[in-house]
């Protein structure tokens, strides 16, 4: 899949079309997320789940563990790398919002958090798992 040309600087300095052309990378981003996890035996229960404004990217099964999956997409020379990005306001949002989809959905496995990164390096991605990235017990 062809990655888009992906502009490094910081969101409120982008013009509309940058803001549109970032949107576009970030869902590309995950499309290729969540391929990957499929491909490496993960079944992918939802995509984009949302309860208010707060969004879980992936929420996948890994054998017998509930995995939540934030997907991070990047230009290569981007100042900010993509799992940086995930600070602990973003992570307390998404061990709040596991815990309500765990509690709706009546899950019983073990909850791990992850983060996928894709990075743009001249017109093509490299992905990067990070496995168990943090924990609620950081909160």
């Amino acid at each position: 899949m062809a990655l888009l040309k992906f502009h490094t600087q910081r969101t409120n300095n982008r013009t509309p079309e940058e803001r549109r052309e970032a949107l576009r990378f970030g869902k590309i981003g995950e499309q290729m997320a969540a391929k990957y996890l499929a491909d490496n035996g993960y079944i992918i229960l939802e995509r984009n789940y949302r309860q208010g404004h707060l969004e879980i990217d992936i929420i996948a099964l890994d054998g017998d563990e509930l995995v939540i999956v934030e997907v991070k997409s990047r230009a290569l020379n981007n100042i900010l790398s993509p799992e940086a990005a995930v600070d602990h306001k973003k992570r307390q949002a998404l061990v709040s919002l596991a815990n309500e989809y765990v509690k709706t959905h009546n899950r019983k496995e073990n909850v791990r958090f992850d983060i996928i990164t894709v990075v743009s390096k001249s017109g093509k991605a490299e992905i990067k798992h990070l496995k168990n990235a943090y924990n609620v017990m950081n909160f």
